[in-house]
């Protein structure tokens, strides 16, 4: 009975999944659905299903038939911070800029140069600032992943002293540290991925890492969702055309509102995926930073405008 209950709880959860993604289970990722059906397992404290994961024959029979592929690539997971967050601090940055224009009064003309302008600005810091700061990073484990490589060259003796040491620090004996170290330094490579993670607590470098592709998306993910703000505008200027009257604003406010509350809600939804959230909270975690942020900038808008005018 616990077996069933594991294999039917599994077979559900993949096949969620798949209904999802839009495909069957047979092409999707042994990998991926063994980490999925993994988590289900820790989530619900099943050990037998648990015990099955981690059994090839076991796991092969879980999901019927092993597909002929180990892994695909679905997407690259070095763009999705950009292009999540890049989409979340352009969206939420035109809207502040515009709630705070509607604040101050501004016409609608105003309104969208003043928001384009933001976009396009913003998205080129934004975009740039990706680009230097993943470059530097990779330059830097680079550095230290060479100098760790030379020093095992020179010093292997000095080096593997070093990493005794820190893994009698996490409480191992001397003798099984001097085991385990004596082992792994026959294998350099990994020695040395694994002294930049336990001696400098670096990640090695992934050299299929892009910081202009990471820069690029994250210029793109700024402008196409930072103008999705200002589309309220320039929908109602194409179908109304009266752009000076009075009620003009309020309308083209009213929809742009929804058309970010909208994304955000997508946003977070989407972000929630890649970070192992609950997908309506991150969703209205994203609302509710959206809302607090245009609220203050409307506030502001309208504070200075009165103050001035």
């Amino acid at each position: 009975s616990s077996l069933r209950g594991s294999t039917s709880r599994a077979m559900s959860a993949v096949a969620t999944l798949d209904l999802e993604a839009g495909s069957v289970p047979q092409e999707r990722p042994t990998a991926e659905c063994k980490k999925e059906a993994a988590q289900l397992a820790f989530q619900t404290g099943d050990t037998e299903l648990s015990r099955k994961i981690h059994d090839p024959a076991e796991f092969a029979k879980l999901l019927g038939s092993v597909p002929t592929h180990e892994e695909l690539k679905a997407l690259d997971g070095g763009m999705v911070k950009p292009l999540v967050f890049g989409g979340l601090d352009g969206i939420i940055t035109t809207f502040a800029v515009l709630a705070g224009a509607i604040g101050a009064n501004l016409t609608p003309v105003q309104v969208l140069i003043m928001g384009f302008a933001n976009v396009i600005a913003d998205a080129f810091s934004m975009g740039f600032g990706e680009y230097t700061s993943g470059k530097a990073e990779m330059e830097y484990a680079l550095g230290e992943r060479r100098r760790e490589e030379w020093e095992l060259e020179n010093y292997p003796e000095g080096e593997m002293k070093e990493m005794v040491e820190v893994y009698k620090a996490k409480g191992i004996s001397e003798e099984d540290a001097c085991t385990v170290i004596q082992i792994l330094a026959k294998y350099k490579d990994f020695f040395v991925d694994h002294m930049m993670v336990e001696e400098l607590g670096l990640l090695p470098p992934d050299m299929g890492e892009s910081p202009a592709k990471q820069g690029l998306v994250m210029f793109t993910a700024f402008v196409m969702f930072g103008s999705i703000p200002l589309l309220g505008f320039m929908i109602l200027m194409a179908v109304w055309g009266k752009a000076d009257a009075a009620e003009f604003k309020s309308f083209a406010f009213g929809i742009s509102c929804a058309l970010t509350a909208m994304t955000l809600l997508v946003l977070g939804g989407v972000k929630a995926v890649y970070t192992k959230q609950p997908k309506l909270k991150s969703s209205l975690m994203m609302l509710a930073n959206g809302a607090v942020a245009g609220f203050a900038a409307w506030s502001i808008g309208e504070g200075l405008n009165y103050v001035f005018n």
